[in-house]
């Protein structure tokens, strides 16, 4: 099922007053996210996620990351996969080995590994949070961030904030094409 478009994900990103993406790689971000759900408010949490932890899909590696007290296994990836643990399980579901965390450059490698990661991280730790299945985008970011943006904080504002802009962006497309047809 299509859940969003290329076309859809580069008005929203250009909404947002980011830089859209190629073709190539909204291909890819489209692929794995109607992949990974039939259920709009779902896509546009995780879009929203996304969106937030990659600068508009212009990063797939935290900020000096290495020198972080947690590297080698900083953030990357489209979400920002962060922690060995983190690597290890998400090497064991997608390849069958440790490669990630032999390798951990291998995440931010290419669109189809950061969203591979990032998706597999929605389904296996954000989903099990109960968020998307609630619709509780607040739930989702606790679920990616934990204690590093606690309730209420201006981070966790922010967050929200994006997701509805992501929301309201959807909406106007939608209600732009039912005026037209």
């Amino acid at each position: 099922m299509v859940v969003i478009t290329t076309k859809q994900l580069n008005t929203a990103l250009s909404d947002l007053g980011f830089s859209k993406v190629s073709e190539e790689v909204a291909k890819t971000i489209v692929r794995d996210i109607n992949a990974t759900t039939d259920d709009f408010k779902e896509a546009i949490m995780l879009l929203a996620q996304l969106i937030n932890e990659s600068g508009g899909f212009q990063h797939t590696s935290e900020d000096e990351g290495s020198e972080k007290k947690y590297a080698p296994y900083y953030g990357r990836g489209y979400i920002q996969l962060t922690h060995k643990e983190n690597y290890r399980d998400a090497s064991m579901a997608i390849f069958g080995d440790e490669r990630l965390v032999d390798n951990a450059d291998i995440v931010s490698s290419s669109p189809d590994m950061s969203m591979r990661v990032s998706t597999w991280y929605w389904v296996a730790k954000v989903r099990a949070a109960v968020g998307p299945s609630n619709h509780s985008f607040n739930r989702t970011t606790h679920a990616i961030n934990g204690k590093l943006e606690p309730p209420g904080s201006d981070m966790v504002k922010k967050r929200h904030s994006l997701f509805i802009q992501v929301y309201n962006s959807f909406c106007r497309m939608f209600q732009k094409n039912r005026s037209s047809n």
